[in-house]
């Protein structure tokens, strides 16, 4: 089973990650270590890169799916990882990872199927002592909750690849801070992990300069969200706040038109290794720069 999907960011953003478990499973190797990886939006496995028609509009400039790279990229690298975690809620992907498991029977493969939030969780909290893990964070939209950001965070354990979905936050956080849509807060609120997200995104509006003296408006300004760019930056110093490290997000864009954020960040609060993890992203996202 394959899914038509993608543009020019999915392949970037599948090169990094593939360029990264390469180094990773090269520098950890003869450490004594377990090494896992664990994909929470797993997907199929496999996709075909989907082409958009001339003049055809996509209603939704996000995957789906996410495609070949997060699950067999991981598969085929070389040194191997030593146990595989693949987890997708869509049976229809559940029955195509099964198939992939039994296409590599003789890896240590998991695959399950439920809430992305509950997997993560449960694999943080099973991780051993001498266990070291890749975690790749592809949601669709905003079903990941900030709180388990936070409780891989805490893991010291895992190096996590997140993409988080600029664009689904930037449609639910207008420009207009008049327009904010009541019923998105709770959502917002849950995939930020704090409800003090408004006063952070809005700023005053610039004003022309006043012509009456005795005009009002001033008391209550009109509120403008952040850029894009501003957005994602605030979005890395509140990982900062709970990772050891978070390397400098990537923009994904399609068209010009910001899509995600792919982030790197250590939960290891070891100085050597969060350093290495460091050197080995920051020379995979010059390479891709």
């Amino acid at each position: 089973m394959t899914h038509e999907f993608g543009g020019p960011w999915t392949q970037k953003k599948l090169e990094i990650l593939q360029d990264y478990l390469l180094a990773y499973c090269t520098a950890l190797k003869n450490k004594g270590l377990t090494l896992h990886y664990a994909d929470a939006f797993a997907g199929t496995g496999s996709i075909r890169n989907y082409k958009q028609k001339e003049g055809e509009q996509s209603l939704f400039p996000f995957p789906l799916e996410d495609l070949k790279g997060s699950v067999v990229t991981a598969l085929e690298t070389r040194p191997s990882f030593h146990r595989y975690h693949f987890n997708d809620l869509n049976q229809d992907h559940v029955d195509a990872l099964e198939k992939l498991k039994a296409q590599h029977s003789r890896k240590s493969i998991t695959v399950s199927s439920a809430d992305a939030n509950e997997f993560v969780t449960r694999f943080c909290r099973r991780l051993g002592r001498y266990d070291r893990a890749v975690l790749f964070v592809d949601p669709y939209n905003t079903e990941l909750d900030w709180s388990t950001l936070d409780v891989v965070a805490k893991s010291g354990k895992i190096d996590l690849w997140l993409l988080f979905p600029l664009s689904v936050l930037l449609r639910m956080t207008p420009r207009d801070g008049a327009k904010i849509i009541p019923e998105w807060e709770p959502t917002i609120n849950r995939l930020l992990g704090t409800s003090q997200w408004k006063q952070a995104l809005y700023k005053p509006k610039p004003q022309p300069p006043q012509q009456d003296l005795f005009d009002e408006s001033q008391e209550n300004p009109l509120l403008e969200r952040v850029n894009p760019e501003e957005l994602q930056a605030w979005v890395k110093g509140r990982l900062e706040e709970i990772f050891s490290f978070v390397a400098p997000p990537v923009m994904l864009k399609n068209r010009n038109a910001p899509l995600y954020s792919f982030i790197f960040a250590v939960s290891n609060r070891d100085q050597r290794a969060w350093g290495l993890a460091r050197k080995i992203a920051e020379g995979v996202l010059k390479k891709h720069a």
